[in-house]
């Protein structure tokens, strides 16, 4: 399986070489200079994680992030801070707008990767879950009537 990256950064050098390193090791990549376009992309696109700049003009990473998590399609899709800055106000800033994990610049490449594949496997095991609970749905309703399918649904999440 090939997974999408979007690399959001509003400067041109830090996303063509993320991009460069990134598809070098396999990814498709998708690269935005701005929060806006990246909110055009990963609606548009499959997009199945996200690399993002906190510090951009307009509209901000954090910003960025809140939209993400607000548009149902895109809310579950992973999200690695990319920061100059490594204090807690930060930090504290991004966990609250629905960061997933954080990197710091410089960039260190292993690093980078290694959380990158962790989050893709979180990404991977989130699209299972609900790929089963679909599956179980289908086979409650065959048996049961929706609203005791749902029933058993909530529970089963309890």
């Amino acid at each position: 399986m090939t997974y999408s990256i979007l690399i959001v950064d509003d400067d041109w050098m830090n996303r063509e070489v993320l991009q460069a390193h990134l598809e070098s090791v396999g990814y498709r990549v998708l690269t935005a200079n701005s929060g806006p376009v990246a909110l055009e992309l990963a609606a548009a696109n499959e997009v199945d994680l996200v690399l993002l700049d906190v510090r951009m003009p307009g509209m901000d990473g954090y910003e960025v992030c809140i939209h993400l998590r607000n548009n149902e399609r895109t809310a579950a899709v992973p999200v690695l801070l990319i920061t100059a800055l490594e204090d807690e106000a930060t930090k504290t800033r991004g966990l609250e707008v629905g960061v997933d994990d954080f990197i710091t610049k410089p960039l260190d490449a292993l690093i980078m990767l290694n959380r990158i594949r962790g989050l893709l496997r979180m990404r991977q095991f989130q699209q299972e879950l609900v790929r089963r609970e679909r599956v179980l749905w289908d086979v409650l309703v065959q048996y049961v009537p929706p609203d005791v399918a749902q029933q058993i649904m909530v529970h089963l999440a309890e």
